[in-house]
């Protein structure tokens, strides 16, 4: 059928349930349709032709157009989808430095004839951004970011459901081989997060350390339930005698989960973390203080209890 009024409202009506009007995938999707020739430019009358039962047909499958963005990707070459994969990985946006430095990594542990093809970093960047995927950012022409955190997310759906922990586990360990734990600062939630994909039987004291500089970090701008999260991880990644092989680490990721379990008042947690430091003998008093200062903070300000508050206070006083 030739583009009339009617025609190109029940058009936009199908258009807008599959996209609900958001201006990312509604371009996702008239683009997705022109790929497919289910709406096509007539030459010879300068006019759109399409047939709304078609596409409302080809289209059901689906109540939005992260489905038919899914479907595009996977249409793009192996080596296309592998390069949107390790993308993904990085987070909302990345330098090309980044993405150049963990592309070549991947490509040297790629077989060579699983791709028929092999384009620079730059070509691969360019074809992203043809596709509506990643964008350069202004006045920013070494960083790119995804258009839209949906784009991403199916980028990251390439993946196979059993290879997802693994696969981002495997880029974390590129990016901090590459770059080093003392240049990590500007990535360091981004890698450690990537660590983080597997930690059950895992012991690394290294991604332990960096964990506990994540924490600190994430408590330093008052965000408690990541810096949780991050103490916790590293806690799980140190060996079982860790009293005896890494205390002072041990004592500061115990010590800094407890104190952000209090800012969130979640007590009983955070007496936990500080029932198993202030059990430990091997450790001083004084490297205890972090702990008894959270104790402190939490019967004075949040309990309300003073008097149990002065009683640790006193016996504190009493051991040094």
């Amino acid at each position: 059928r030739i583009d009339d009024k009617s025609q190109t409202e029940r058009l936009a009506s199908i258009c807008y349930r599959r996209t609900m009007g958001n201006p990312l995938f509604l371009f996702q999707f008239i683009k997705t349709l022109e790929d497919e020739r289910l709406l096509v430019f007539n030459f010879g009358l300068l006019k759109w032709k399409w047939d709304e039962s078609i596409i409302e047909s080809e289209t059901a499958s689906t109540d939005n157009v992260v489905y038919l963005l899914q479907r595009k990707m996977k249409k793009c070459s192996q080596e296309s989808q592998m390069f949107l994969q390790c993308a993904a990985c990085l987070g909302a946006s990345f330098t090309l430095e980044t993405i150049n430095m963990i592309w070549q990594h991947q490509q040297r542990e790629i077989n060579a004839d699983s791709l028929s093809t092999r384009h620079s970093t730059e070509e691969l960047i360019m074809e992203m951004v043809e596709e509506n995927y990643l964008e350069v950012e202004a006045h920013k022409d070494d960083k790119c970011r995804w258009v839209h955190d949906s784009v991403q997310e199916v980028a990251m759906s390439l993946i196979k459901e059993e290879d997802h922990d693994s696969f981002r586990r495997s880029i974390g360990e590129i990016w901090y081989q590459e770059l080093g734990e003392e240049n990590l600062e500007p990535s360091l939630f981004e890698v450690t997060n990537l660590l983080n994909a597997i930690r059950t039987g895992v012991t690394n004291i290294d991604f332990a350390r960096l964990n506990l500089k994540a924490a600190e970090k994430a408590r330093d701008v008052a965000a408690f339930d990541r810096s949780i999260h991050y103490a916790s991880s590293g806690i799980s990644m140190l060996p079982s005698n860790k009293w005896d092989s890494c205390p002072e680490l041990t004592v500061k990721l115990y010590s800094l989960a407890a104190e952000a379990e209090s800012f969130l008042g979640h007590h009983a947690k955070m007496e936990s973390y500080c029932r198993e430091v202030l059990s430990q003998e091997s450790i001083s008093i004084l490297e205890k203080k972090d702990v008894y200062l959270t104790k402190l903070n939490s019967l004075t300000y949040a309990e309300m209890r003073f008097e149990d508050a002065i009683g640790l206070f006193l016996t504190i006083l009493a051991d040094l």
